[in-house]
Order: C-alpha cells, then structure tokens, then sequence
C-alpha cells in the first residue's frame, strides 16, 4: 500500500508529487499516457500559451529564462513538464489508467489497468478539461461535412478544401480562425458570449493587471452566476490583442450561436451584434478597472497607448448582418470544428464529494471523504486554482493537507 496516489500527470499531479516529496511522503503517480498528455495531444500546432512565461512557475522551479514577458509554444511547455519530472524524479506509472475509486476501512482501492492499487489518501488530478464537450446538435451535422472538435483540430492541410466553419469564440476558437486565415483558408466564426481583453494595457500584460487587481484570488462564491467557473476564456492570444471587430474588418464572416442543425442547414440566434458589443464592454471593464487601481493607489504607470485601430468598436455595428439560417453546402462549407469548450467525469469516483452538476465540491482541494484531495480544477480555491500560475500554491497546501491526515 502506498501512502498516496496521485491520479494524473499534467502540472497539477507533478506539483503534488514534489510537495509530498518535501514532506518525504511516499506516493506515486499515474499517468493514462504521458506527461503533460493534453498540451500535446489536445492542442493545435501552432499553439502557444496565453499566460507569459513568469506565471509558468511550479513548486521548486520558478521560470528562469530570458524572456519572461514571452510565450513558450506547445512543445516547449509540454518539454517543461517533462524536465521537471525527470529534475524532481517524480515516481510516474505511465500508460496506467484508474477507472474505480473505493473508500475502505484504512484509506482508498484504485482498480486501474495494470491491476488494483490500494493508497491511504488519492489526488485527482485530471483537471475539469478532459473530453472535448460537443453540443448534442453536431450529430445532425450532414455526414459529407467534416465535423471535429478543437482538441482533433492540428492544422489547416488536416480539413479538406472549402470553407471552415469555426463554433465558439473564447480562446481555443478565435486562435484557430486565426491559424486558418493566416493559412489563406476561407472561414467564418460562430459567435458565443466570451468577452475580450487587450493583451497588454499601460505597460504590462493583462495577467499582471489581473494580479494586481485581485482578478486572480477572485473565488466561485465571488460569480455572480456559479456557472461562470466553466465559462469560455476571455479572447486573447500570445503578444498581441485579438477581437470580433479585427476580424470582421479582416473579412471573417461573423454569425450568431448555433441554435440547431438539419443536415447541411445551420439555424443561427441573432445575437452576433449583442456578443460584440458586450466582448468590448468586457474590455472596458477591464481597463477600468486597471484605471480604478492605479488611482486608488497613487501608481505611475504610462498612459494607454491604444491598440491597433482594428480593433476599434464597430461604427456600422447595426449594419453587420445576422441571418437566422444558413446552407452549409450553398456556401461551400466543408467543415466544422467545435471550439465549445471540455467536459469532466468523476463518476468513477465512489464518493458523496460532487454538487449537482458533478463537480468537486472541496475546501480548497479538501474533501469531505477522508482522505479524498483534488487538484488543478478550475476556482478549485481561486481563478489561478486551474492555470500553472497557482496550481503551486494549492498543491502546497494539499501537501500539508495529506501529512496531517496521515499523521492522525
């Protein structure tokens, strides 16, 4: 029996391992592929992190380099996780899946796929972006239209030619219309509700404000709707500011949220003016808000130099079209790739620790079930609870968490 098992091996299962190291707990880690498995696998060749390399900081190694205020590409990161584990000798069981959890009278039965573990204490550690979530409207999808999610898309040589059709606007989505239209391919965006940021504002990145500001250590009981702990990301991406308006002004044909699908017909909401227009009051939040805290606290810092006009907010907003239908197959579209976010499963898990949409329900990483932990999840004590930039911090306090346990 090990002391305690840590189930996955992303940035959150390594943290866990090198805390409970420090505290010379015996444990081990497993991994159902690889280290780091989701940034290689479930991310696009050209992608690259949206948090700059001084928020890329784990328990034992802080980012040491030479560009801090840049942004490390998918292999890059991925070769980040990989030298800590090798730099911490984390005691990874790679290519071994757990699918039962069970409480028992002195601590936890795993049954994986190399056979049944027993532990005194388990940390999840397999993040709330799991499985791509694919609205259920995609299997009415025409089957001569091909259809794949955000973490399947590589490339745009991977679609055949014609037209994409990009759904969702948060993060992932507004990165592969980029990465296609860059390639030269024809594409059109289905509009959701993510708001959008500058990339930088005054002088520092948008996550130095969101630190500052206290953005960063808001709770889930802080939301006005819970639900939001879920919700897409703001539009952003590496170095540079990206938005609606500087797509629509690049050509990008904007449509409304998909509502329903009959074959090769799409049936849009027409509600693509109303999401513009509240990405860019998101924006004027933020800024602000920056505003607000840089007065509050008698701080010098330069004034906004302004992005790039394209990004300006539209003057013929009302002008901009929102049909309610449109015909796939009329308009040469052919494919879809589904940028609408990822689904989590704990239900292999044999505890009473999930609210009513199955989600942890923890003290920060803590749960009700004796020696039950969780980590990486998203506002699993604050919003930097599921980025690496305070994956630490809580991995640090399960760690002590677990010794205290275990003493007992």
């Amino acid at each position: 029996m090990a002391d305690v098992v840590i189930v996955g091996g992303g940035q959150a299962g390594l943290a866990a391992s090198v805390c409970l190291s420090r505290l010379n707990i015996d444990h081990l880690v497993l991994e159902k592929d690889e280290v780091g498995r989701s940034w290689r696998h479930q991310r696009w060749d050209s992608f690259y992190m949206n948090t700059p390399n001084w928020t890329l900081n784990l328990p034992g190694q802080d980012y040491g380099g030479s560009d801090p205020d840049g942004f490390m590409n998918r292999d890059e990161f991925d070769n980040l996780l990989e030298g800590y584990a090798k730099r911490f000798a984390v005691p990874l069981h790679l290519g071994v899946e757990a699918t039962r959890a069970s409480p028992t009278g002195t601590g936890w039965t795993l049954e994986t796929s190399d056979g049944p573990l027993t532990a005194r204490a388990l940390v999840i550690a397999t993040s709330t972006y799991q499985a791509p979530s694919i609205p259920a409207v995609a299997k009415n999808l025409s089957r001569d239209i091909v259809s794949l999610s955000a973490a399947d898309y590589r490339t745009p040589d991977m679609l055949p030619p014609g037209k994409a059709l990009v759904v969702g606007s948060a993060q992932s989505g507004m990165q592969i219309v980029e990465d296609l239209h860059a390639a030269g391919r024809d594409v059109l965006l289905s509009v959701g509700e993510a708001g959008r940021v500058p990339r930088r504002y005054r002088g520092r990145d948008l996550n130095y404000w969101y630190d500052k500001t206290g953005l960063m250590d808001r709770k889930a009981s802080d939301l006005a709707d819970p639900r939001r702990k879920f919700g897409g990301q703001p539009q952003i991406a590496a170095w540079y500011t990206i938005s609606l308006q500087g797509f629509h002004r690049n050509g990008i044909r904007l449509l409304g949220r998909v509502d329903g699908i009959d074959g090769t017909m799409l049936h849009l909401r027409q509600d693509l003016r109303e999401n513009i227009a509240a990405a860019d009051r998101h924006s004027e939040n933020f800024c602000s808000d920056v505003d607000a805290y840089i007065e509050r606290n008698s701080l010098s810092f330069p004034e906004d130099e302004g992005d790039d006009p394209i990004h300006a907010p539209l003057d013929d907003l009302e002008r901009v079209p929102e049909p309610d239908t449109l015909d796939l197959a009329n308009e040469g579209i052919s494919s879809v790739i589904w940028a609408t976010g990822f689904r989590y499963d704990y239900s292999w898990i044999e505890a009473d620790v999930t609210d009513e949409v199955g989600y942890p329900v923890t003290e920060r990483g803590e749960t009700t079930a004796a020696g039950l932990y969780f980590l990486g999840l998203n506002f699993l004590h604050t919003r930097k609870s599921g980025i690496v930039y305070g994956v630490g911090a809580d991995a640090e306090h399960v760690a002590d968490r677990i010794g205290i346990y275990l003493s007992n």
